[in-house]
């Protein structure tokens, strides 16, 4: 993560001098983008500040209640303030995009946020034998005592997604309207099975909490870690990192880019895309990692890092002449998806949406310009602003090349130096990793070498708040394909 890891002592500083410039700031320093305030000084901030920061995720425990907030030059901002006999103010009724992380919050661990816009559970579907399980205090639920939620129009089985992900709208007029959305169903219990483990303990599971995310998500734990540890890494093996970053870019457009397609009637541009992607699997395994590269990040790094050089070039002799086929065949199918589950630009930054999605709906923003030893020489591909399922499947077309180009850079210097300053050892560290759906954070807290806590911030999260706008005036019929547009995948949220 460039700030947080590579120039994290001088972010931070930068992240300072911003909050008290803005003659807001009062509070405690207790981590190098972490700041405790009162509760006083929480809600000021929050009502004086809302159109200066973007909130990335909210989250909280029995103790405090957190918000991540993005601020002028992709600077991140951790802010908490004490949950008092288990209540806080609620961060939704100024950024609607918390409203998940304050339900989640409700559900896990029984606090409650006063004036929520939502407060309805989250991931609690009625079956649960305990209420509030992770507390210090869980209660057993008496027989009948949980309250189911209501049956969806479309069950999670029936969405067509990677995941579980319940629908439910009113048919108006022919017309999908009061869309709501539920995850309950794909709930894990991941968040308890973490904490107590050691990070080693940690890594397998981390690696499989989505299949958006089989590098990205353990790469912001990683880089978490390492900054919590204030450890510096071999920039062969922070090379090595970011080629297989752009390797999983890759797949996943072409995954995605094949769902569409699949749902559109585009049955021959599928195909195209469907061989694209299993030609890349197959130069995976030919070169000794997994399909997916599952298991391919580890805290420790890998012996003979120079052998990912003759992997990504391999790729991008396998996929330039097949990206140039897809993007010739695409355009004969790109009616098919104009006007079709489109994001509003203004909801993409309110929101804070990432990824392709926030791209193609006018906000351009990719924390891969954060990374130390990033090329930008390579990073060439404008968003878009129309924002509907055409302009997704543009953006991840443009963005495929993108990655073939960074891959050459890459591959071209490897293992070149960059500057990097030392941080101190807090034991507490925050992480990002641009994976090709979006930008996934993790903050993390060590104690005796164990994670005390662990919070996940996955791009779907502020999409699922939105989602229910984007998905309104469609017609039920092209919901597979709107889905599919937008790259669902709630595994890793549903935690």
């Amino acid at each position: 993560m460039g700030c947080p890891i590579g120039s994290a002592a001088a972010c931070s500083e930068r992240t300072l001098t911003m909050m008290e410039e803005s003659a807001l700031f009062e509070g405690e320093r207790v981590g190098l983008f972490h700041y405790r305030v009162t509760a006083e000084g929480w809600q000021s901030l929050l009502q004086q500040n809302v159109r200066t920061m973007a909130l990335l995720a909210f989250w909280a425990d029995e103790e405090w209640a957190t918000a991540l907030f993005l601020l002028k030059g992709e600077q991140p901002l951790l802010l908490s303030t004490a949950v008092v006999q288990g209540r806080y103010q609620a961060v939704s009724h100024y950024f609607p995009a918390a409203q998940w992380g304050e339900r989640m919050a409700r559900d896990l661990w029984g606090v409650e946020a006063w004036s929520a816009l939502d407060d309805s559970p989250a991931l609690d579907d009625g079956s649960w034998s305990l209420t509030a399980p992770l507390s210090a205090n869980p209660l057993p639920v008496s027989e009948g005592g949980g309250q189911p939620l209501p049956r969806c129009r479309v069950e999670p089985s029936r969405t067509s997604v990677p995941g579980l992900l319940g629908i439910d709208y009113v048919l108006a007029e022919g017309v999908m309207q009061q869309v709501d959305v539920q995850i309950s169903a794909g709930h894990r219990g991941v968040l308890s099975r973490l904490i107590g483990l050691t990070p080693q303990e940690a890594m397998p599971l981390v690696a499989r909490i989505s299949a958006g995310g089989f590098v990205a998500h353990p790469l912001a734990f990683v880089r978490a870690l390492e900054q919590a540890e204030s450890r510096r890494i071999d920039p062969r093996e922070r090379d090595r990192r970011l080629i297989l970053l752009e390797v999983e870019r890759l797949g996943l457009h072409l995954f995605d880019l094949a769902q569409t397609a699949h749902r559109a009637g585009a049955g021959l541009l599928a195909s195209l895309c469907d061989h694209a992607r299993e030609c890349l699997a197959k130069r995976c395994m030919d070169h000794g990692l997994s399909r997916r590269l599952t298991d391919s990040i580890s805290l420790e790094g890998h012996s003979g890092v120079e052998a990912i050089i003759p992997f990504a070039q391999a790729v991008v002799q396998e996929l330039s002449p097949r990206l140039e086929q897809i993007k010739q065949l695409a355009r004969l199918f790109e009616g098919r998806l104009k006007n079709m589950a489109t994001v509003p630009t203004e909801l993409a930054w309110d929101y804070a949406l990432g990824g392709v999605t926030g791209r193609a709906s006018g906000r351009y923003l990719d924390m891969r310009y954060m990374d130390e030893g990033v090329r930008p020489q390579a990073m060439k591909s404008a968003g878009r602003h129309e924002g509907d399922a055409w302009a997704r499947n543009r953006q991840r077309l443009v963005e495929s090349e993108e990655s073939l180009r960074i891959l050459e850079c890459i591959t071209a210097g490897y293992g070149q130096e960059s500057e990097q300053q030392a941080v101190p050892r807090t034991d507490e560290g925050l992480g990002v990793a641009e994976g090709a759906r979006g930008d996934v954070w993790y903050h993390v807290v060590l104690k005796e070498g164990r994670l005390a806590s662990v919070q996940i911030r996955d791009p779907l999260m502020p999409l699922l708040a939105v989602l229910g706008l984007v998905l309104e005036g469609q017609e039920p019929e092209g919901l597979s394909l709107a889905l599919a547009s937008l790259g669902l995948s709630p595994a890793g949220v549903a935690l």
